[in-house]
């Protein structure tokens, strides 16, 4: 398998048997970004921070209805420090020598999300739109038993988090970059399907090819028609993706993180389209809450966050 053009899903681990030269190079390079979660998947963005945490960005929408509050109800935009949240068992890492998902769940701990719309907090979330469609979390290095009761997370812990980076993409700088159109990216999620580590390659379409995909999509009734192409928050992806990959990660060829997958749509004449909300995009909210809060929450928040 190269991974010079669009491809169909893989299993990760099939992939990286057949993967030749720079492709197998690209997949295991950046596999340790993928994060299987209760619901849905999620990303590793950075390890780069003062406390040795990690830094994790999903989609909001696996998270569940009345996740930040009751249906039909607006969801305010936070940022929080992670030192007062409850931890919750959810998140499982690939473990640190790279053969899989660890069967201990390490903790995810709220730090940001943006607002919702009241109107768009209901129907199971899947009407909550890309510009809605993200959180950023933090996890540590507890691993905790699962498979009974669920356990009781201890405070967060400050210390480093091992983690399977080979290429030490989540700690070398810059750990995230954009995308422009005609860029491959590798899409990585664990479908509910399967339950295992799948990818694909997929194109970023460029402007023009991105509207004009979405007025296909109208055209064919697909739902993603009906949601405008939003340059500054999103990319559409030539590629495939399978319920449950949302959050996943959409990496660069330097293993970056590039975004996260929130939608795709119905396959058409042997095509599917992947909406991925830019990590651009997700900074510059960050950014912007974090200034908008006062000095000693902003001043503890940013322990977590990536170092300049």
């Amino acid at each position: 398998m190269a991974c010079d053009e669009v491809t169909g899903l893989f299993a990760v681990e099939e992939g990286l048997d057949g993967a030749v030269g720079s492709c197998r190079e690209w997949v295991d390079s950046s596999l340790g970004r993928a994060v299987r979660g209760s619901t849905g998947s999620a990303s590793i963005w950075s390890r780069r921070s003062e406390h040795g945490t990690v830094l994790v960005v999903g989609a909001i929408h696996t998270l569940g209805q009345g996740w930040f509050g009751p249906a039909d109800t607006a969801v305010v935009e936070s940022i929080a420090n992670p030192e007062e949240q409850t931890g919750i068992p959810r998140l499982f890492l690939i473990r640190q020598d790279g053969s899989g998902p660890d069967t201990s769940a390490s903790p995810w701990f709220g730090l940001y999300n943006p607002a919702i719309a009241a109107e768009r907090n209901n129907n199971f979330m899947r009407s909550v739109l890309p510009r809605e469609d993200f959180y950023v979390a933090v996890t540590d290095s507890q691993k905790l038993d699962v498979s009974g009761l669920p356990p009781l997370v201890e405070p967060i812990v400050k210390a480093e988090v091992p983690l399977y980076d080979p290429a030490a993409t989540t700690t070398t700088v810059p750990t995230w970059a954009d995308a422009a159109g005609g860029d491959l990216l590798l899409l990585f999620g664990y479908p509910n399907e399967t339950g295992a580590l799948t990818a694909s390659v997929g194109r970023v379409l460029g402007q023009d090819e991105a509207e004009q995909a979405v007025a296909t999509l109208a055209e064919l009734g697909d739902e993603e028609g009906s949601i405008p192409y939003d340059a500054e928050v999103e990319m559409i992806i030539r590629g495939e993706s399978m319920a449950g990959m949302s959050g996943g990660p959409a990496v660069d060829e330097d293993g970056r993180l590039v975004g996260i997958l929130v939608r795709a749509t119905d396959v058409h004449d042997g095509v599917q389209y992947v909406r991925v909300v830019r990590i651009s995009y997700i900074v510059s909210r960050l950014a912007a809450a974090l200034e908008a809060i006062d000095s000693q929450t902003r001043q503890a928040v940013q322990g977590y966050l990536e170092l300049e």
